[in-house]
């Protein structure tokens, strides 16, 4: 009881050392951005006023396009009830199109008038997040009635992982190292949600240390085939929208891919040795005169069936979000030979192929771990 207290209050410091660490602001910035904050204001479309097609003369011959004058009530705010035009654009070609009807609740950018007055507006975003809403009060729903305590715990884990995620960008913004900040992340996360879920026991222990070991193996295969294979880290618009965005804070984006993908594996890699684990800490409490050798080759064989599920979850996870990239490779007919030397290509490979090894590697090493723990009492450290 006393170890088991002890160990508590040294993860609960561990957490608090962390968070300040990275809470601490970079005083020494060399640079002020003067940032402009649109006025947005809630409303809903009651009218539609205008619906036409124009069309526009340019270089390239004529172009179609819809215009759209909506009639807008403001939701919220001190003008809340206020009806006000609001003019929005139609373009087939744009991402970001809306082709607005009645009823339709979004954001309105708001344009005044020297004295405050509002001229019109223009649509700036769909009105999305009550309905995000509504899902997470179905997955928390959900989780507690199908899982109990286990649900509670499961939603006060994912809290957890959810504040490391949000102190690890933080801590990258304000010039933390992102190698070191991911792996005090992924060492913080897994010790709480293995102890949280599976209890404090040696079966948590075994989960933890196979878990830190594939998720390192995996960073430690990114860094040394990203730096032979030169990866910058910059094969996204998104990471490259970010280097121009701060180019005075010299953010390691090297270091933020190894970040990436450590994040990206510790999720799978929990799941497997936590399964190992409880599988031989099951095995041992219904046979205790199993040996080690026969708890191992147990623990092998249930990660060798998990192995194969997982290893294709991170993979089609990968390709999952790739799937309009790969379209577009075989609408261009490109050569394999291309494909995989590109560098956005070549990084999802790491990252997927990286992680996969991570988890495989933690196979053996869980299973190695919970059956010589088994030898002793399995719910006592």
């Amino acid at each position: 009881m006393k170890q088991k207290l002890l160990f508590v209050i040294a993860t609960i410091l561990c957490f608090g050392l962390f968070t300040s660490s990275v809470q601490a602001t970079d005083s020494n910035k060399e640079y002020d951005e003067e940032v402009y904050k649109e006025e947005v204001i809630p409303g809903k479309v009651i009218a539609i006023i205008k619906d036409e097609y124009e069309t526009l003369e340019t270089s390239g011959g004529d172009y179609i396009q819809k215009v759209q004058v909506l009639k807008v009530k403001l939701t919220k705010g001190k003008e809340k009830g206020k009806l006000i035009e609001v003019y929005n654009t139609v373009d087939g070609i744009m991402a970001n199109s809306f082709d607005a009807k009645v009823g339709d609740e979004l954001y309105v950018g708001i344009e005044r008038d020297e004295e405050g007055n509002i001229l019109q507006g223009h649509i700036t975003n769909v009105k999305r997040d009550k309905y995000l809403i509504y899902l997470v009060i179905a997955f928390i729903l959900l989780t507690i009635i199908v899982g109990g305590i286990k649900g509670v715990k499961t939603l006060f884990t994912l809290g957890i992982t959810i504040v490391g995620v949000y102190y690890m960008l933080r801590g990258i913004i304000n010039g933390q190292n992102p190698v070191v900040t991911s792996i005090l992340v992924s060492i913080v996360v897994t010790i709480i949600t293995m102890f949280v879920i599976g209890g404090f026991n040696k079966k948590a222990i075994a989960a933890i240390a196979g878990t830190l070991s594939g998720v390192i193996i995996a960073g430690t295969i990114s860094l040394v085939i990203g730096y032979y294979a030169n990866l910058s880290g910059l094969e996204t618009s998104e990471s490259q929208m970010l280097l121009y965005s701060t180019e005075s804070m010299h953010l390691d984006f090297k270091g933020i891919l190894f970040a990436s993908i450590l994040l990206g594996t510790l999720g799978a890699v929990m799941d497997v040795c936590m399964s190992i684990s409880s599988s031989i800490k099951e095995l041992k409490d219904n046979n205790p005169l199993m040996t080690v050798g026969q708890l191992f080759k147990s623990g092998m064989n249930i990660g060798k069936d998990v192995m194969g599920t997982m290893s294709n979850t991170l993979i089609l996870a990968y390709a999952g979000t790739s799937m309009c990239l790969m379209l577009l490779f075989m609408v261009n007919d490109m050569t394999l030979v291309d494909i995989v030397n590109m560098e956005l290509i070549s990084t999802e490979i790491v990252r997927a192929l990286a992680g996969t090894i991570g988890l495989i590697i933690s196979i053996p090493i869980t299973a190695i771990v919970a059956a010589l723990m088994a030898k002793g009492d399995y719910n006592k450290v």
